[in-house]
């Protein structure tokens, strides 16, 4: 099937895949080729791409939408996608570490749009972290 992955700056990835999983906002979706037709919001989190021949490549989404057509087209539109290769490790938990100390002394309701904004950056760095531990 083929994978198009495209941010503001333009395309991150473009090609062919055996499968991608991708987190929406009610979890991770699995795509397979012959998948029906999807259109789902995805959250903060981990994507991989399974590339025929090559390890999968592991990437940080966050948000946008991914939509399936014709069983064979996969589009993922996000703010960002970063693979390991984009992402500081020691950085990554330094950002971690000083958005959780915040978002732990925060005094706004949890629905409140400066906490919700805390909470993703948390879930940025906690990302980041992950994909760059899939380093070969």
């Amino acid at each position: 099937m083929q994978v198009t992955i495209v941010t503001p700056v333009g395309v991150k990835f473009a090609g062919a895949a055996a499968s991608v999983t991708a987190p929406s906002v009610n979890g991770d979706v699995g795509i397979l080729p012959g998948h029906q037709p999807l259109m789902a919001a995805l959250r903060t989190g981990p994507a991989v791409v399974h590339v025929p021949g090559q390890e999968p490549l592991h990437l940080v989404i966050d948000g946008g939408y991914v939509h399936v057509i014709e069983g064979d087209k996969v589009s993922i539109v996000t703010e960002l996608c970063e693979g390991w290769p984009d992402i500081d490790p020691a950085a990554a938990k330094t950002e971690y570490d000083a958005a959780l100390a915040i978002l732990l002394t925060a005094v706004e309701e949890t629905a409140s749009a400066t906490w919700k904004l805390k909470k993703r950056e948390v879930d940025l760095a906690d990302t980041r972290i992950r994909v760059a531990a899939t380093r070969p």
